[in-house]
């Protein structure tokens, strides 16, 4: 059940955008079953037909082409010489094809395809178009799980574990010959036709055939194939359950006893592959491996930027520790507060010592600049150029183009129409969703929105303008391609 839930959870929600729109009617969901059962495809009915007792065929959907692929003679044998065969279908209409009357009529079985219908109250969801369907014969005593009966045992609506159908149709069975018959699931009593309303009087749904030329030659025949398809397994989110899933009915149940039983033979590896036919077409491929994601190179941010990602996130931690007083029972733990306070106030007293002591010796020898400068090296002081000249010059000379920066940020996102929401903030980042290095692209456009109007002052060495520039500039032609935009700001 676990590989259930977490398989299933990666297959319709997470993992693959393709596995989550699978369509209702299909048989994704059971060849799954069938892959995580051990089973491999096969691509030709020859393979099943030449190793029956290692094999197992399994025929959803339309049979009228069936013969196409495989003959109801072929069929009829491979389960004598020990092969396992599942037939779900609504209908045995077929095309004649070389004479051959199609496999209903190899072992006896009609299934007419008229839709039936039943009340609501014996209905999954109460829709009237799927019936509920019951094990035949209640408290029929099943000896192990090699019993057919036990395919269907406890399958009931208490509990929401009854058998699902979707628009099913009804089976005649006669003398199947040299096959030992019987009757696993019936329709709910005043089941009737769409078409004239009447009551249907055979009932049956399931049944089984086992060979009595091989012990594990056996067969199964269901009237409706939507009984397997992925919108019937039942499974749904389920917060409270221990896997956050749960089951609405008793197919997911069925689908796994059913390849179970299928699969069992004398050898304990029991069998290994699966012919898969739907709609008269051979499926070969159960499983699509999903691709590993592709892992995202690490961003090559300044050191600052480094910085501040670090403290944005132990900023919470070490609020939380200071609430908790952590720091100071640790301290206090370990030292004792007379002790530590012993400490405080002769660390205090060696550094007022010392800050005196190196105050006495600098006041001693110094002198005044203005005595030792020329006039030409005092007019070389006066400020020259504009307050942009001159504040540049400082900054540079003090190694830190922050407000230069900070400008060339400004005036290029601009162009972009970026503006400050209310509150100071920056606007949202639109990016396109088929953009592969997106939380690249968002954390370098926050790193430089941070840089042009960040509320404090970031440290940009002169050595690192030119690459924050090429950084800048690598961003505004994204922009100009569609990758990326601000979003408007609300005033």
């Amino acid at each position: 059940m676990r590989w259930l839930l977490a398989t299933l959870g990666a297959l319709f929600f997470v993992a693959a955008p393709a596995a989550a729109q699978i369509p209702f009617d299909g048989s994704e969901v059971f060849r799954f079953a069938l892959h995580k059962k051990g089973l491999k495809p096969l691509s030709q009915s020859a393979e099943a037909i030449r190793v029956p007792e290692k094999t197992m065929i399994v025929i959803v959907g339309d049979t009228s082409s069936l013969a196409n692929k495989i003959t109801s003679l072929q069929l009829r044998n491979y389960v004598h010489q020990g092969g396992a065969l599942l037939i779900a279908t609504d209908g045995n209409f077929v095309q004649f094809v070389a004479g051959d009357r199609g496999w209903g009529n190899a072992f006896n079985i009609s299934i007419n395809g008229q839709q039936l219908r039943a009340r609501q109250q014996n209905c999954y969801g109460n829709d009237v178009n799927q019936p509920f369907v019951s094990p035949h014969m209640l408290g029929r005593p099943i000896l192990d799980e090699q019993s057919p009966y036990h395919l269907f045992d406890g399958l009931v609506q208490a509990d929401n574990r009854a058998v699902a159908t979707d628009k099913p149709s009804e089976m005649k069975v006669g003398n199947p010959g040299r096959f030992d018959l019987d009757a696993l699931a019936d329709y709910a009593p005043g089941t009737f036709y769409v078409r004239g309303g009447g009551p249907v009087l055979n009932r049956t749904f399931a049944v089984s055939l086992q060979s009595q030329q091989s012990k594990f030659g056996r067969m199964l025949v269901f009237a409706d194939d939507n009984v397997f398809a992925n919108g019937m397994m039942g499974f749904k989110k389920d917060e409270t359950a221990e896997q956050g899933y749960s089951f609405d009915n008793g197919n997911w149940e069925l689908t796994n006893r059913t390849i179970d039983w299928l699969k069992r033979t004398s050898d304990d590896g029991g069998r290994t592959h699966c012919l898969f036919i739907e709609n008269g077409n051979i499926i070969e491929q159960f499983a699509i491996p999903i691709p590993p994601k592709p892992k995202t190179p690490i961003p090559e941010l300044p050191p600052e930027v480094m910085a501040n990602l670090v403290l944005t996130y132990m900023n919470p931690l070490i609020d939380e520790a200071q609430e908790r007083n952590f720091f100071n029972r640790v301290i206090e733990g370990w030292l004792g507060f007379p002790r530590l306070l012993r400490w405080f106030i002769i660390l205090m007293s060696i550094l007022f010592l010392f800050t005196c002591l190196r105050w006495m010796i600098r006041g001693r020898g110094k002198f005044d600049p203005r005595t030792s400068m020329t006039p030409n090296s005092q007019a070389g002081l006066v400020p020259r150029g504009g307050i942009v000249t001159q504040r540049t010059a400082a900054q540079i000379e003090v190694g830190n183009l922050y407000e230069a920066a900070s400008r060339r940020v400004r005036d290029r996102f601009e162009v972009l129409g970026a503006r400050p929401l209310s509150d100071g903030n920056m606007p949202a980042v639109l990016i396109a969703g088929d953009v592969p290095d997106w939380p690249i692209l968002r954390r370098t456009v926050e790193w430089l929105w941070m840089l042009g109007y960040g509320g404090q002052p970031v440290a940009v060495p002169p050595g690192d303008w030119d690459r924050m520039n090429a950084l800048l500039e690598r961003v505004m032609v994204r922009a100009s391609r569609g990758d990326w935009s601000f979003g408007q700001a609300v005033l």
